[in-house]
This record gives C-alpha cells, sequence and structure tokens, in this order.
C-alpha cells in the first residue's frame, strides 16, 4: 500500500480518499458494473456500524463524504476539519475494509442503480456519451457502460461482489492520499490501524489493450435537440503528447473564447451546449467534441464543427490563440492547488495510475513547452473528423453527414 500525504498547515481542513486500482474495465465478463455496483454497496455499512449509523457518524464529523467509479479506479474520499481527519478515516476503512456483501443488501441496491440506470436511458447527453464509447472503442471494456447494463447489474449477486471485492480491495492496489492540515505521524497510525487490515493481495495483471475501431452509432428517438458527439483516440495518461491533447481541444472547444463557441454560439446561434475535451487511460486515451442542437440544425451543426477540425489541421492556430489558452489552462493549474480536495485527488489520481508524481510547476513547464507546429501536427494526426467515431441521439430526420449512420442500437 502507498500512502501520499501533503501537510498544509496554513488551512484549517484536510482530504483524503482510498484509490483502488478497480474500475469498470476490470468488471468480470457478463458482470459490468460491478466496480460501480460495489461502490455503491460499500455504502451500506461495515462489520460494526449499518448504514443508517454510518450516515449519522459522517454528518457528526461536520464533514463531506463521497465515492466514484472511473473506467480504471474507484475512490471513496472525505473533507473534513484537520483535527478530525483520523475519525473520517475510521469511516471509510469500516465501510471499505469489510462492506456488508449480503443478499438482502444487493437487492435493495440494485434498485437504486436500475433507477440510476433509467436516469441515464432517459438523458440524451448521458445516452451519446455511453454511445460514442461504443463507437469508439467497440467491444472491448472501455466501450461498455460504466455502470452496466440492465440486464448485467440484474445478474450481479453477492457471491460476485464479495470475489470483485477480495480479489481488487488489497493492499498492493491501494492508493491512500491525503491533503491539508494533518499530522503525519497520527495520520499513518490511522492508516495503519484501519485500512492496514487489508490483505496485501497481489499487483493487478496486465489490462487488455484496446483498439479503436471508429464508427458512427445512432439511436433514433423523439427529442427536442439532436446531441452528437465525435472523436477519436488520443494519447494515454504517460504520454507527453496529453498536454498538446489539452492545448488542441481547449483551442478547439473548451472555453468561451473557443472556435467551437465563438462560431457556432456567439456567431450563428447555433447550440447553446458544444466543447471539446479530452481523456487518458494508463494505455489510452480520447479526444471528443460534443453538441446539442435542435434537430432542423444538427446538419449545419455539424458542418462548422467539422470545418473547425479541418481549419486547425490546416492552419495550426494563432500565436495570440495559444498564449490565451496555454494561459488558461495554467492559471487552472494553479488555482486547483487552492483546495485541499484538488491535491488530493492530484496525488491519488496519478499514484493510481504509477505515473511520477508531477508537481504544478512541472505540468506548467510542459504546457509551456507546446508550440503552435505542435498543435497543428496533433491535429494533423487525429485524421479527418469525417473518419471519427460518432454517436448521434436524436430524431431519424436530424441525422447530419457526413457519416453513414448504418451502425444502430
Amino acid at each position: 500500500m502507498r500512502v501520499l500525504l501533503e501537510p498544509l498547515p496554513r488551512v484549517r481542513t484536510a482530504s483524503i480518499g482510498l484509490w483502488f486500482q478497480a474500475g469498470s474495465r476490470d468488471d468480470p465478463p457478463r458482470a459490468g458494473g460491478a466496480a460501480h455496483f460495489l461502490e455503491h454497496l460499500v455504502f451500506k455499512g461495515g462489520r460494526l456500524l449499518g448504514a443508517r449509523r454510518l450516515a449519522e457518524a459522517m454528518d457528526a464529523l461536520g464533514g463531506q463524504f463521497n465515492a466514484f467509479t472511473t473506467r480504471e479506479h474507484t475512490c471513496f474520499h472525505a473533507r473534513t476539519l484537520g483535527q478530525r481527519l483520523p475519525e473520517a478515516l475510521a469511516l471509510i476503512a469500516e465501510m471499505v475494509v469489510s462492506p456488508r456483501c449480503d443478499p438482502a443488501e444487493v437487492q435493495r441496491e440494485r434498485s437504486v442503480i436500475l433507477e440510476e440506470l433509467s436516469m441515464i436511458a432517459d438523458d440524451p447527453a448521458e445516452t451519446a456519451d455511453e454511445l460514442f464509447a461504443h463507437a469508439l472503442w467497440g467491444e472491448h471494456p472501455l466501450g461498455r457502460p460504466q455502470a452496466g447494463s440492465v440486464e448485467s447489474v440484474r445478474r450481479l449477486d453477492a457471491g460476485t461482489l464479495r470475489a470483485f471485492h477480495s480479489g481488487h480491495y488489497v493492499g498492493t492496489r491501494c492508493v491512500v492520499a491525503a491533503a491539508g492540515r494533518l499530522q503525519a505521524d497520527r495520520l499513518l497510525a490511522a492508516v495503519e490501524s484501519t485500512i492496514g487490515g487489508l490483505p496485501p493481495g497481489s499487483p493487478p495483471p496486465p489490462r487488455i489493450r484496446p483498439v479503436p475501431l471508429p464508427c458512427p452509432r445512432r439511436q433514433i428517438r423523439r427529442s427536442q435537440q439532436a446531441h452528437l458527439v465525435l472523436g477519436a483516440p488520443g494519447p494515454d495518461q504517460g504520454d507527453p503528447q496529453r498536454w498538446t491533447a489539452a492545448l488542441f481541444t481547449s483551442i478547439l472547444g473548451g472555453s468561451p473564447s473557443s472556435r467551437l463557441f465563438q462560431t457556432l454560439r456567439e456567431e450563428r446561434g447555433l447550440c447553446y451546449d458544444v466543447g471539446a475535451s479530452s481523456a487518458e487511460y494508463s494505455d489510452s486515451g480520447e479526444v471528443a467534441v460534443f453538441l446539442a442542437t435542435a434537430p432542423s440544425q444538427s446538419r449545419a451543426a455539424a458542418a462548422l464543427v467539422l470545418q473547425e477540425i479541418r481549419r486547425l489541421a490546416a492552419e495550426g492556430p494563432t500565436a495570440a490563440e495559444l498564449d490565451r489558452h496555454r494561459d488558461q489552462l495554467v492559471a487552472a493549474v494553479h488555482m486547483s492547488q487552492d483546495g485541499t480536495e484538488a491535491r488530493m485527488s492530484h496525488l491519488g489520481r496519478q499514484a493510481v495510475a504509477g505515473l511520477p508524481l508531477f508537481a504544478s510547476a512541472q505540468v506548467v513547464a510542459a504546457l509551456r513547452h507546446v508550440s503552435r507546429r505542435a498543435v497543428q501536427t496533433f491535429a494533423r494526426d487525429l485524421g479527418d473528423p469525417a473518419d471519427w467515431a460518432a454517436a448521434f441521439v436524436g430524431p431519424q430526420g436530424a441525422l447530419p453527414g457526413p457519416w453513414a449512420w448504418e451502425a444502430e442500437t
């Protein structure tokens, strides 16, 4: 188990997170959603405290407790006053070390998760995001819904979840990260007496490397807006190109001064929601563009998106444009250091991924090093956006070109 602490004596609060190398891409075959289901189930309590007493104890600390599951890890985290951080850790450990995975609790939480899946299905933007993952990564675990499907969640049972817990919630796959007003010796002793109860386990086996299979996928539904997501494979977490990807997506659609925001929203009034983003995984990554617009305007909006991507690849950014977006990203790096939760997440995300710990000054230096030519080359290497993966959710008559929407779900 790795423990990373960043004492910040001038603040009054502290944040702590338990990060496990257990994400949706680690779900067993035919058990999609296991990692997410277990994250929910952990809050049902442990050996000593049930769900109600656990919630009451959390509230009594005056802290904020939560958890999330991504494609590659699960994190349980808390933020509270610095002197009460060991107590917060004890509550997280009560949940995580020996969660209640009895059939009755599993059945109750299954109903909650099925409601969550229904909520996602009712949201066209969420549906488009899930459809895009499938369009880019196909049947690889990265292409599946993080929370699983209705069918897979109904199949999950207490035995499967207990096996997932015993295999993944172990010391060698765990990172404890904390930042804020903390006493290192006291907190390390608390880690040893609480999370130290996890078995050592074994390092995770190598994950199956994804092979992108870009294609167009659609879901036809009657709606007031048409949603389009398109994108291509990008750099992974350890690739220096990730800094170029961050600048590329910022220039393209990362802020109000970005090309897509200015062209589609400010100049043409075609949409309210439009942007671009990048995501990195341990062995792969992606860049994506998203928009939502009236069905009658979806073709015009999509054509302008393609135009702006192609123009950035052909001409590159202007010097002023690059400087403006670089300064914005640099400011975001510095501003993120003002909060204990962001600092804790910065440590935990890097460590659980097995990456070197980058200080904020190193991130800033990497961003400063990206040139106009590098952004243009990156844009060219992504290929023509007409060949990118694409996902559409909306009415049949709003299907935009140039994609051949033969793949239907």
